[in-house]
């Protein structure tokens, strides 16, 4: 305080005066530019969604999306968006972003896709029932090339997981022979059939096997170790209840009987359930070494228009 009395009111204002100067003179140090291109941030959330990086992707989708709202691409980045959503997982976002490209533009260039997308996301979730619904809506409403010939393919793989293989073989074999997808198509057509011939176990068979012998209805399917189980548990209490009446243990012969039936009837029971369960693991093993031809990136475009850019200064 005392060195700024001293100095005086002149002295003061040349004193900021200086510094105003020195300021002036190296601004451009510190001064710079941030220019954010439209290609290029298209670019990058398209690389990262290739990359798997789908949560990364939709960050900067929307970041393309926020800085170009005006942008012709910005449908596509929303399409995208819903296809990382789909990718990652997260099949109910992915049908918001879907639902909502439908409703906002229903004729629009996304539209068919989207519709095509929402089913694609059903039938990962295993809700077979609504994807076959939409597939099949996809036919009636935007039977292009494209979208017809995959939404056929679909409908194939959709029916061959809920064991239609005779409607799934006719569904591949509709998908045109120009498109990408016919050999896998024509490949499944013929294997698709041979689900009807899986070597399947008859659940009625393996009933009344256990019926005959607690724990043969096990054995019918490999099943040794339960089939052991089912054997000594049950015979332990055939034999307790048989001895209790010959010791004229009337009573505890009762308890055991009635605890008998149920063993017994759980035997029957388990072992027409493990034969469903073994069919069906015959079914998903035989599905699992079928090759699933679809990419759904087939579905996305890269055409683009010439980039824009913005600048931010500070």
């Amino acid at each position: 305080m005392a060195g700024i009395r001293k100095l005086g009111t002149k002295g003061l204002y040349c004193l900021i005066g200086g510094l105003g100067i020195l300021l002036l003179t190296f601004s451009p140090v510190f001064s710079g530019q941030l220019t954010i291109d439209s290609d290029d941030q298209f670019d990058y959330a398209r690389a990262c969604m290739e990359k798997g990086q789908y949560d990364r992707a939709i960050a900067e989708f929307e970041r393309f999306i926020y800085f170009f709202p005006d942008e012709d691409r910005v449908p596509l980045a929303r399409h995208l968006i819903g296809v990382c959503h789909l990718e990652n997982g997260r099949y109910r976002d992915a049908r918001e972003i879907f639902s909502r490209t439908i409703g906002d533009n229903p004729h629009g260039p996304f539209a068919g896709k989207a519709l095509f997308l929402a089913g694609e996301s059903y039938y990962r979730e295993g809700m077979f029932d609504r994807a076959e619904s939409l597939f099949g809506e996809v036919l009636k409403t935007d039977p292009s090339s494209e979208l017809e010939n995959a939404a056929r393919y679909r409908l194939g793989w959709t029916r061959m997981q809920e064991n239609r293989w005779g409607e799934a073989s006719e569904d591949f074999m509709r998908v045109d022979k120009a498109d990408p997808l016919y050999p896998s198509a024509a490949y499944l057509s013929a294997e698709s059939l041979k689900g009807e011939l899986l070597p399947y176990k008859d659940p009625v068979c393996a009933g009344v096997m256990a019926g005959i012998l607690p724990g043969l209805g096990h054995v019918y399917v490999s099943r040794y170790k339960d089939a052991l189980v089912a054997f000594l548990l049950n015979g332990v209490f055939i034999w307790a209840t048989i001895e209790s009446f010959h010791q004229d243990h009337d009573v505890l012969g009762g308890i055991l009987a009635f605890f008998e039936v149920g063993w017994y009837a759980g035997n029957i029971y388990s072992a027409v359930n493990v034969t469903h369960k073994w069919n069906k693991k015959v079914r998903d093993d035989f599905r699992k070494g079928l090759m699933d031809g679809f990419d759904i990136h087939l579905l996305t475009s890269r055409k683009r228009p010439a980039g824009l850019a913005l600048t931010f200064r500070f």
